[in-house]
């Protein structure tokens, strides 16, 4: 079994520091294994019997094959016990132990490297929060709970990062098809994973939080033939938090420029948060990539539309100019007191039947490539008719990429839900609309 399927298909795992401790992260990872189904084999050097199951004081007292071993003991005893693995011919291993580089232990992060190298041994980590196959349900990670599959990968460089990150999958119900914690990279790197998701057949998109970079041409060399979306989280850019970065995971965070550099010169394409990231997973997976930058911005409140359009600037998307023909045709069917211009300010009293003219007049027209439409919920607007109404024109016009803005709460929670199951990205604010989507 190589690496990966080690990580991500393991059958038997052994976990070194197993705990009938409470609070204890090899208590959390040994029953997380085990609400996996798979096979567990505890070594605590301290006790014979872990719950019902028994334990071994050395991994190398247990007589069969182990696919993967995850070690969550004290820093120190860590290099000895990862040249035991390879005595017992385990070359797959999670290290969750920190204490390494990122506390200036070089000696001891010099031994481990020694120590892999010597028995053939590949690990993710150090200091790392695991890994968790939300496919087949396999968590090899001290995070409890696996959030539903996605075709969404994500690896970051910060563990504490990744359990905010799945936490918050499980309260919206998203999910990923890999999670990977990666920690102090002590010999498997970004651009190996990289590579391997660029193959799975269970991923669409790659997201990453990254803080550094330590093969920068591996890197270089594996994403110019990645295939996939890869959307970056770079962290560490300025000097205070290149520091933060440097104590983290005990590398360098490297130049802001050099990254961006990489970023426009392999189409990866670069965020600034993590709603970026998600959100512009989300959007490359369900929405057209626009043909243009060019926007048609249909709304029944001027602020908002007004809001709009200075984001779209803002952000480089292009208010596109309507046809003189086109308002002459909008003029016969909209109050007198509309917009004339883009954005179409159907004005505050709209129903739904003055959104579909709109759309029965703009469809097919090639002034713009993209449509948002912005709702709010007046006493005489009608949300879900509104929302069915976009969805037909969204349908009927494949070469548009249609977003929306419905801006409210408790009105709008069922139009929203229709959205949702139709496909169509909603955004709560014209400034996310546009900050988004310029990314594409």
């Amino acid at each position: 079994m190589n690496f990966f399927d080690a990580l991500f298909d393991a059958k038997i795992v052994a976990v070194i520091g197993a705990s009938n401790k409470k609070g204890k992260v090899g208590t959390t990872v040994f029953n997380n294994l085990l609400r996996s189904g798979v096979n567990v084999i505890p070594v605590n050097i301290n006790t014979k019997w872990i719950g019902v199951h028994k334990s071994y004081e050395k991994i190398t007292d247990y007589q069969g094959v182990i696919d993967l071993a995850i070690i969550c003991i004290p820093a120190q005893f860590v290099p000895r016990t990862v040249e035991e693995c390879g005595h017992k011919g385990i070359h797959s291993v999670i290290i969750i132990s920190s204490g390494f580089a990122e506390v200036g232990n070089k000696e001891l992060n010099d031994e481990l490297e020694r120590v892999c190298k010597t028995n053939n041994v590949e690990v993710l980590g150090p200091n790392c929060l695991g890994v968790i196959n939300c496919k087949n349900k396999l968590n090899a990670s001290f995070f409890k709970k696996v959030p539903k599959y996605d075709t969404t990968a994500f690896i970051s460089q910060s563990g504490a990062l990744g359990t905010a990150v799945l936490d918050k999958a499980l309260l919206k119900n998203e999910g990923f098809s890999k999670f990977i914690s990666v920690g102090n990279m002590l010999n498997t790197q970004f651009h190996e994973i990289i590579e391997y998701l660029n193959q799975d057949p269970e991923t669409e998109v790659i997201c990453m939080y990254v803080e550094s970079l330590k093969k920068g041409r591996d890197f270089i060399r594996v994403v110019k033939h990645t295939k996939k979306p890869l959307i970056i989280l770079k962290a560490g850019r300025s000097e205070s938090g290149a520091k933060a970065a440097s104590s983290h995971t005990g590398s360098l965070a490297g130049s802001s420029k050099v990254y961006d550099g990489i970023f426009k010169q392999f189409n990866i394409l670069s965020v600034n948060t993590l709603d970026e990231l998600f959100s512009l997973a989300k959007m490359i997976k369900t929405a057209k990539k626009p043909e243009s930058k060019n926007v048609c911005i249909v709304t029944n409140a001027g602020g908002p539309g007004v809001l709009a359009s200075d984001a779209c600037e803002n952000f480089g998307l292009t208010i596109a100019a309507l046809p003189e023909n086109l308002k002459a045709k909008l003029n016969e069917k909209l109050p007198s007191n509309w917009s004339h211009n883009n954005p179409i300010d159907v004005i505050g009293d709209a129903m739904s039947d003055r959104y579909i003219e709109v759309f029965k007049n703009v469809s097919n027209k090639d002034f713009y490539s993209i449509l948002l439409c912005i709702l709010t919920p007046q006493d005489m607007t009608e949300p879900e008719q509104t929302a069915n109404a976009i969805i037909h024109f969204e349908k009927e016009n494949k070469d548009k990429s249609v977003f929306t803005c419905f801006m409210g709460g408790e009105r709008l929670i069922e139009a929203k839900k229709i959205l949702e199951q139709n496909n169509i990205i909603n955004f709560e604010e014209p400034y996310d609309f546009a900050r988004i989507v310029s990314k594409l």
